[in-house]
């Protein structure tokens, strides 16, 4: 409410003088012509209007003020039939005892009602003007909070959606691994070991860096291998991640690699005539980092996982103008994650 331009200091300063020598200079022109206004100009008369001003501003003012829980209340549509009546009777309540009391103890006579009609009329006026600025004001106020209030609920979504992402475990891929463990265990204790190991491993990399932003790439990229490996225990070895990647300094959200290659694994066929190679790879611009595979889907598509893209575009518009991107383009899938790159604080200072 305090926001509202009518409760400004500024503007309840200057407003009146400014109104106040307008009523008067129209005041004049409406009774004599305008070659007679420097004749029979007054300052006294100009004192007199800007204290009408005054009165007439600062009482709508307290009138909106004091009203403002009951207008609150009422539909927008009454709220203003209501204020500007309300308003625009206190108003000129007001400024009419003033005005009468000015002509008869100042001046010495009662004014006359086509005057005192005159007066009244102009800052009814004003008064009208005023209320359709405080209208115009409040609906700009009112759209903007809304607009603030919906770009807060959308941050905390964002922010939820960012948090649960980083810290998700797949316990789709928990399980299938220990059934996994379960019929190795019945044939070779050594895989099984092996397979405990990389299970162990990607878990610690999700549980350390869960409440990291970013993370490199090769730390990443460390633990997709051992998601891989796991994977092919089940899939014997038919699933290939290859990376052409040898520059430093890229940075992706912990995660991000695990979750797209699971999401790919759990909705692509895979078979020893039809393996699955994923390439990974810096388009040329060097804008995005390429995730790139063959498309060969099942006839039913895991929808849990696909939802991960989702998540993924949601967070990567943390830090990037880039947005992440997956394009199927022929018989292949491109699935692109917006190159972040952190610049070294000595190549910085440098």
């Amino acid at each position: 409410m305090n926001r509202l331009f009518i409760h400004q200091a500024l503007f309840r300063i200057l407003s009146a003088p400014v109104l106040g020598l307008m009523v008067y200079l129209l005041i004049l022109l409406i009774n004599n012509t305008f070659t007679e206004i420097k004749d029979i100009f007054s300052s006294n008369e100009v004192y007199v209007c800007i204290a009408l001003a005054y009165i007439s501003l600062e009482s709508m003012r307290f009138m909106i003020a004091l009203l403002e829980k009951r207008f609150a209340q009422q539909t927008l549509q009454r709220r203003i039939l209501s204020q500007i009546f309300i308003t625009l009777i206190t108003s000129l309540v007001l400024l009419g005892v003033a005005i009468s009391a000015y002509y008869k103890w100042i001046i010495g006579f009662d004014i006359s009602p086509s005057e005192l009609s005159l007066f009244l009329s102009i800052y009814g006026v004003i008064g009208l003007l005023y209320n359709i600025l405080f209208f115009s004001n409040f609906y700009l106020n009112r759209e903007n909070t809304l607009l603030i209030q919906q770009e807060k609920k959308l941050r905390e979504k964002l922010d939820a959606d960012f948090t649960s992402f980083k810290n998700e475990i797949n316990p789709d891929l928990l399980y299938e691994s220990l059934e996994n463990l379960i019929l190795t265990l019945q044939h070779n204790v050594d895989q099984a070991e092996e397979q405990i190991d990389y299970l162990a491993g990607i878990y610690r990399y999700s549980l350390i860096n869960r409440h990291k932003e970013l993370i490199t790439f090769e730390e990443e990229m460390s633990a997709a291998e051992q998601l891989v490996k796991l994977l092919n225990y089940k899939f014997q070895n038919h699933l290939n991640l290859l990376s052409s990647i040898k520059t430093k300094n890229i940075h992706l959200i912990p995660g991000s690699l695990l979750v797209t290659i699971d999401a790919i694994v759990r909705n692509t066929l895979i078979s020893k005539q039809s393996p699955l190679v994923i390439r990974i790879y810096l388009e040329e611009g060097g804008e995005y980092l390429v995730l790139q595979h063959s498309i060969n889907d099942k006839l039913l598509l895991h929808k849990d996982s696909l939802s991960a893209y989702a998540r993924l575009q949601r967070s990567y518009s943390f830090f990037s103008e880039n947005p992440f991107v997956q394009v199927k383009a022929g018989k292949e899938n491109y699935i692109k994650f917006p190159l972040m790159q952190i610049a070294d604080e000595t190549q910085a200072h440098a």
